[in-house]
């Protein structure tokens, strides 16, 4: 499981970083402290996700496999990432 989890983690960081890049920086960098702004939107980006990924990975490890694997939850994601994915 946590392979997945660091498979999912480290796409949806490269599709909203990647989204940042082509769609943000450009504005933010025309902008006095543009540049500052856009390493501290990154740095927000890769520790909210990163945090969020190892809360995942804990909470599946603290059920040591008697997890049940919520399909709700696994569709919602799915929802999440196409969206993100579909708008850069």
């Amino acid at each position: 499981m946590d392979a997945v989890l660091a498979r999912r983690r480290d796409r949806a960081i490269a599709i909203i970083l990647s989204v940042k890049e082509r769609e943000v920086d450009a504005m933010l960098r025309s902008l006095p402290g543009g540049r500052d702004a856009s390493d501290a939107l990154r740095k927000v980006v890769l520790d909210q996700v990163n945090e969020l990924a190892d809360l995942a990975s804990d909470l599946v490890q603290a059920h040591s496999g008697a997890v049940v694997f919520n399909e709700y939850f696994r569709e919602r994601l799915e929802e999440i990432y196409e969206a993100v994915k579909s708008s850069g």
